[in-house]
């Protein structure tokens, strides 16, 4: 039973971890194509130098804000709050 168990234990984290995606993975994937491989900037303004922080990032992620240029004026399509977070945590090892 305890080899059963510990069996069990191990394909859900490798399971769980096969699902999860980092922040950088996200990054690349959602946001790369207009703020640059590392942020400097392209369609998008440079987050090299964002004044934001992190909750701000998150909440703009997840929730949009009024007065934002599309796509930020809504939620990032397929982000949940958690990978908006990570995304941010990504985001703020970009700056300098």
């Amino acid at each position: 039973m305890k080899r059963y168990m510990m069996m069990l234990t191990a394909v859900a984290l490798v399971s769980g971890m096969a699902w999860a995606q980092d922040g950088a993975a996200l990054y690349k994937a959602k946001c790369a194509m207009c703020h640059g491989a590392t942020g400097e900037g392209k369609i998008g303004p440079s987050l090299q130098k964002t004044a934001l922080n992190e909750k701000q990032i998150t909440d703009l992620l997840a929730n949009g804000a009024a007065g934002k240029k599309a796509p930020h004026s809504k939620a990032v399509s397929g982000l949940t709050a958690a990978q908006a977070g990570e995304v941010a945590a990504y985001v703020g090892t970009l700056k300098k």
